[in-house]
Order: C-alpha cells, then structure tokens, then sequence
C-alpha cells in the first residue's frame, strides 16, 4: 500500500455509501473503547445525507475507491471564536499510516488560515491515536466532557480490569 497515490476532492453523492460505512467503522471502534454496542438505529443517526456533503472532503486511490474522509462546519463561541468544527477525519483502516488524515486535514488548514479563523475538534478521552494525531497538529485542550452515566452504558477501567483478572 506504501505506493498508493492519493488525491483529495469534495465530496459527492455517490461517496455518501462508503462515507457512511466509514462512519460506521469510526462508532463502532470508539463505541468499542467504552464497552459499548451500538444498535444499527444509532449508527443510522450518525449517517450523512446528500445535503450534508457541502464541507466533506474524500480522499481517493488511484484505484478510485473513497479510502477516507473529513467533515466540518462553520461556528462561532465565546472560546474559540469564529471558527470550523472538525467533525469527522476518518480513514479506512487498510490505508491508515499513509498521511491521509494529515492531507484530509490540511485542506481545512488552508481554509481557516485563508478566513482567519480557527479549527477546533474533539475527540474521546479513550482514543489515544487521535488524541496523539490532534496534538502533533498543534491542538490544545480546551474544554472536557463529561457524562453522569445515569444507563450505566460506559464501563470504567476498574470493572474491567477486574473482569478481565
């Protein structure tokens, strides 16, 4: 795969079944780290239709299959001021290590940088890969979510570690 060539172009409607079955991959990984199974109704809801493809970007082999994929939005905040929501860079496991997500990543960079705005992103606590990715493009904490688990649907560290021992 060291020898695949990339390009990188919005993104289509006809992207719009591999986008989604990337971002099935994506929740089904995260949902993974926390012990989570994600119903097929709740990966449903995180799939993306034609008209939300305005600021998607697909990164493409040279075999033309859609290997991977970045979205976001414009917003605006008292902390981050006007900026974009990185919302999704996803790459398809086979093509990870490439330096996809950093030339996915790099088409938003040049738009922020030509607007004057920033980029802003979160990510699970457990995704430590992402997390490293993040922090190699120079983001920095800014605000932390937390959840009172009132379903009980999040296993911490310690029930499983004693599961596992």
């Amino acid at each position: 795969m060291v020898n695949v060539r990339i390009s990188i172009r919005k993104a289509e409607a006809g992207d719009l079944r591999t986008i989604n079955e990337l971002t099935d991959e994506m929740h089904n990984y995260l949902a993974a780290l926390y012990g989570l199974e994600l119903s097929p109704e709740e990966l449903e809801d995180e799939h993306y239709a034609e008209d939300e493809l305005e600021n998607t970007y697909v990164a493409v082999s040279d075999k033309g299959l859609v290997v991977g994929y970045m979205s976001f939005s414009p917003g605006r905040d008292e902390w981050a001021g006007p900026h974009y929501e990185l919302e999704h860079i996803v790459v398809h496991e086979d093509y990870r290590g490439l330096g996809i997500a950093r030339r996915l990543f790099d088409v938003l960079l040049r738009k922020a940088r030509r607007e004057g705005v920033n980029i802003r992103t979160g990510t699970l606590e457990r995704n430590k890969t992402a997390l490293r990715f993040y922090e190699g493009l120079g983001f920095k904490t800014l605000s932390l979510g937390l959840l009172l688990d009132l379903q009980r649907r999040i296993l911490d560290r310690k029930t499983e570690k004693a599961r596992t021992h």
